[in-house]
């Protein structure tokens, strides 16, 4: 009889043990359900899971769509202005200081206009003249203009 009991007395102690093990693993995540929960005055896990996924879905449309705006300011960068040459200089000896100029605005691939602008005691004259490829086209460039044009091309693009 004494077996039997000394049996048993292990048996319930494993079964005690295991029971407690049970429990603790239980409280944890009982007291983990109420943490997630208690921010929100709902009661149903589910329901705060449905909300969110809605928002989730939400997220991803927004995430779609400032993909796409990127790809398309990605697509214009290489048309984009990048490039930016100033000269200044006396184009008439009785006026004073450099008040004139030349302004190379060229994109990536060098293609742009320059302006220049002639000023003198009277008037100024402004001109535009199409860059193509880093040169001149239908109008032939002044020194002033090429070398604002040089000096825009000597600018490094980061790709």
């Amino acid at each position: 009889m004494g077996q039997i009991d000394n049996q048993t007395f292990i048996i319930y102690t494993i079964f005690l043990i295991w029971l407690s093990a049970l429990s603790y693993f239980f409280w944890k995540i009982y007291s983990h359900y109420r943490r997630l929960i208690g921010k929100t005055k709902k009661e149903d896990l589910k329901e705060i899971l449905d909300k969110q996924l809605e928002k989730m879905g939400q997220v991803q449309e927004i995430i779609s769509e400032v993909k796409r705006r990127l790809k398309t300011a990605e697509d214009d960068l290489p048309n984009n202005l990048k490039m930016v040459g100033l000269v200044r200089f006396n184009p008439y000896r009785e006026v004073g200081g450099n008040q004139s100029f030349s302004l190379a605005l060229l994109d990536q691939e060098l293609n742009g206009i320059v302006l220049s602008a002639l000023h003198s005691r009277d008037s100024t004259r402004v001109y535009a003249k199409p860059v193509v490829s880093g040169k001149e086209t239908k109008y032939a460039l002044s020194d002033e203009e090429k070398e604002a044009v040089k000096i825009a091309k000597a600018i490094k693009v980061k790709k």
